[in-house]
């Protein structure tokens, strides 16, 4: 008699799912990560010196190399493009990218491969002529053209004058000379160095863009509380009513969601020619017009916040303490919201987040003007269309800053998730 075949149950391993929520969950994490970091080793935290005019004119290689002139004991800065090996100087040393001081009268540049294009720049470190004190504002003569510009700052060290040292803002600027306020009672100094301060350093203390923290703080703060005091109720009753009409609401909430930024302030934009001139006076290109650009974005978040944290909380509680006499505003107040606290700390949370990170509505609705309607995105957008990348990673960085500290005062406080 031929026996029974004997099957046997085995568990598979998990180690193959495990692994591929890994990889695709960390390779997310890796590119977010890997942003940052990118934001935060592209700037040079260092000072950097005062330069001049390009000496390296634009050719091709040759053979023997490019010579370029020099002035013996000066300070120059040589950066190596990508067709370069690097400057040789006189006593046959090969120098990379960085500041140098010329032992002698020319320079070569040295080129990875004959006929390629010129690509690496030299310039000089310019040096002071002359020194002048107006009113207890200095001005200093270059013998090169220094390239700053009024409004942006500069650093004064190594001064026999007290006084002198320290940031400075330019106050006025011509292609040679420059001019800022020096501390009371400062005489004239009879040596110093200038540096261009790092950019951190520079959005710090700019005068436009601290208008732009301050007014990115407040409007984000205005907005989260004007997105909660909408999204409490609309989420209540699109979590617990049923009606018609509601998926055509439920659609209308989620527009801004789905809508490009762009088209949200285009829409503000042509809605407000409809309202009365002192309304839309009042608005449109002016503070007000960041917080409702903000507002209509924001809030849709919220909204869909709340409605999940309702959803969350069973209606039995309600249904008991309306049977132990509460009417349905007092069982709202105390017995709903108080279970809700941490779905309104990540609407609140998200909200402020979202609003900060607010570009294409503000632009359109508000505009970008400079201590007016300025906020950081809006800054950002206008050191890159100045040329200073530096500067709009130094602002990103601080949005990266704002934001992350929200969100650890979020969670410190008790915040366990952020719906989605």
């Amino acid at each position: 008699m031929k026996e029974k075949e004997s099957h046997v149950f085995r568990v598979t391993s998990d180690k193959p799912f495990l692994i591929g929520l890994g990889v695709l969950g960390g390779s997310y994490l890796f590119i977010i990560v890997s942003m940052v970091l990118a934001d935060l080793f592209f700037l040079n935290y260092v000072d950097q010196p005062v330069l001049g005019n390009e000496m390296v004119r634009q050719g091709r290689h040759i053979e023997s190399g490019v010579i370029v002139p020099t002035e013996k004991g000066r300070r120059y800065f040589f950066r190596a493009g990508k067709n370069e090996k690097g400057l040789r100087q006189v006593d046959g040393s090969l120098l990379g990218t960085g500041l140098f001081t010329a032992d002698s009268s020319e320079v070569v540049l040295i080129s990875s491969e004959e006929g390629k294009p010129v690509t690496a720049s030299l310039r000089p470190e310019v040096r002071l002529k002359n020194f002048a004190i107006t009113n207890n504002v200095a001005t200093l003569t270059t013998d090169e053209p220094h390239g700053l510009l009024w409004g942006e700052f500069i650093s004064v060290s190594s001064s026999d004058v007290v006084g002198w040292d320290g940031t400075r803002e330019i106050t006025e600027t011509t292609s040679d000379q420059l001019s800022f306020m020096l501390d009371e009672g400062a005489g004239l100094a009879g040596s110093l160095r200038l540096s261009k301060p790092n950019p951190l350093v520079q959005a710090l203390r700019s005068r436009d863009i601290r208008f732009s923290i301050k007014l990115s703080l407040i409007s984000c703060t205005l907005t989260t509380l004007f997105s909660l005091w909408i999204a409490v109720p609309i989420g209540y009753v699109m979590s617990r009513f049923q009606f018609r009409g509601k998926a055509v609401i439920d659609t209308l909430l989620d527009i801004p969601i789905v809508l490009p930024p762009l088209v949200v302030g285009l829409s503000l934009l042509i809605l407000f020619r409809y309202m009365p001139d002192w309304l839309s006076d009042a608005v449109v290109y002016k503070w007000p017009a960041v917080v409702l650009a903000q507002f209509m974005v924001a809030c849709a978040f919220a909204v869909r916040t709340m409605r999940v944290t309702f959803d969350q909380i069973p209606q039995r509680f309600e249904q008991v303490a309306l049977t132990l006499g509460c009417n349905r505003n007092k069982a709202f107040w105390r017995v709903i919201m108080p279970q809700a606290k941490g779905g309104l700390l990540a609407a609140g949370t998200l909200a402020w987040a979202r609003a900060l990170g607010e570009f294409g509505p503000i632009l359109v609705f508000a505009g970008a003007t400079r201590q007016k309607t300025e906020v950081l995105p809006t800054s950002a957008f206008l050191e890159l269309q100045a040329g200073r990348t530096e500067g709009m990673l130094a602002v990103s960085l601080i949005m990266i800053a704002a934001a992350a500290v929200v969100f650890i005062v979020a969670r410190t406080l008790g915040m366990k998730r952020i719906f989605a």
